[in-house]
């Protein structure tokens, strides 16, 4: 199912109203390339078309509601949002010194994780936050 179908449907299920913006918003997340924040949503989408930064808020808590967006929960001056296609594809390594967000893929642990059976459970994603110092702030440390 693509995720104008996923959006849709949900739509239908859940009585809401059917809009352009939020389908023109939607098309344009499915063309970025990686993370995102609802400024920078703002400065490429909202300002071409006119959207308000409440609009783009809403939609987006709809899109992670309806799974088609994933939402980060790192240490970031803002709320970081992913496609939950693009955001399966790969891990996320996080410095606790300096905030630094590095994705990292890991064949083993993507097929361990995905082919798992949980019992009584049916998992639909997984998201991998590595906590932990980078090099850089290691290397501070270690001079002082």
């Amino acid at each position: 199912m693509t995720n104008k179908e996923k959006l849709d449907a949900y739509i239908a299920e859940h009585n809401l109203r059917h809009t352009v913006e939020r389908d023109m918003m939607l098309e344009h997340i499915e063309m970025l390339k990686g993370h995102f924040t609802a400024s920078e949503l703002v400065e490429t989408f909202g300002k071409v078309k006119h959207v308000s930064m409440a609009s783009i808020y809403r939609n987006l808590n709809l899109f992670v509601e309806v799974g088609i967006v994933t939402q980060h929960y790192y240490p970031a001056p803002e709320t970081v949002y992913e496609l939950t296609t693009k955001a399966a594809q790969h891990y996320h390594r996080i410095c606790t010194c300096c905030g630094d967000v590095k994705e990292f893929k890991d064949a083993k642990a993507m097929s361990a994780l995905t082919h798992h059976r949980f019992r009584g459970f049916t998992m639909q994603g997984v998201n991998v936050y590595v906590y932990g110092v980078c090099k850089k702030c290691r290397n501070k440390n270690t001079t002082k």
